[in-house]
């Protein structure tokens, strides 16, 4: 479909030598989370935290003082996925089901479902458009109104195709993509696909390992606070939500 962003490239950090710019994701700060939550995706909305959540799917506000939501709705045998935010209103899409939920208001109230075709895994806001993940190494652009595909980048890292693209969250003009079953997260340039930068995110997940017995519960779930900037990272069934801060190496 050729490139599905019509804005400016992002600001590069690429290497002298070609490469991507290399980053550390620090622990700042270590916040309660739910052990019955499969994260599968989490944004700020309206000042407040809500995350998506697999299996017996649920949409939930998080309250970064208790791992008890704050609020949650359930949606039954729905393997609900990634979540995004406009500002205005929430998306919420599914795996293998091929709906697309769209909330609004507060607390929020499904507004509409809408179907599409092929897998969801995450999903994101950028410049007017939904970026959706599927496993693979393409995002596609959605329409927001619509959720009919308007365009799609590949993912490449020095020209090499970059699968099992997870988790996203748009901010600070990249899209940031957990890597499934690894402690990496991308720096992905919407314009081109190409990572710029990657994320060694492993500090968190040594943080919660003893505490985990479950080959699934592997870092899963980025946001970033559009208001102050700050970003939280946590993982599948994870007990621990963590602020953190990205620092470049060498």
């Amino acid at each position: 479909m050729g490139n599905g962003c019509s804005c400016g490239p992002a600001q590069r950090r690429i290497n002298p030598d070609g490469g991507p710019t290399r980053k550390v994701a620090r622990i700042v700060q270590e916040y309660p989370h739910s052990t019955e939550a499969f994260t599968q995706g989490l944004v700020f909305h309206q000042g407040r935290l809500f995350e998506s959540t697999g299996h017996m799917g649920t949409l939930r506000e998080l309250s970064l003082e208790s791992a008890t939501p704050v609020w949650m709705e359930e949606l039954g045998n729905i393997f609900t996925e990634g979540l995004a935010s406009d500002g205005e209103r929430l998306y919420q899409i599914t795996w293998t089901e091929g709906l697309l939920y769209t909330w609004s208001g507060l607390p929020p109230v499904r507004e509409r479902t809408t179907r599409y075709s092929g897998d969801g895994w995450g999903l994101c806001y950028w410049q007017g458009r939904l970026v959706r993940s599927d496993g693979s190494s393409t995002l596609t652009f959605h329409s927001l109104d619509t959720f009919e595909p308007l365009g799609t980048v590949e993912v490449t890292l020095q020209g090499q195709p970059q699968d099992q693209l997870n988790e996203l969250e748009c901010a600070n003009g990249v899209i940031y993509a957990n890597v499934w079953h690894s402690s990496s997260v991308l720096e992905i340039d919407p314009a081109t696909g190409q990572v710029i930068a990657i994320i060694d995110a492993s500090a968190l997940t040594r943080a919660v390992a003893p505490q985990l017995d479950n080959r699934e519960a592997v870092l899963n779930g980025i946001a970033v606070d559009p208001a102050t900037g700050r970003m939280l990272m946590t993982g599948k069934l994870w007990p621990k939500l963590f602020e953190v801060r990205l620092e470049t190496l060498d």
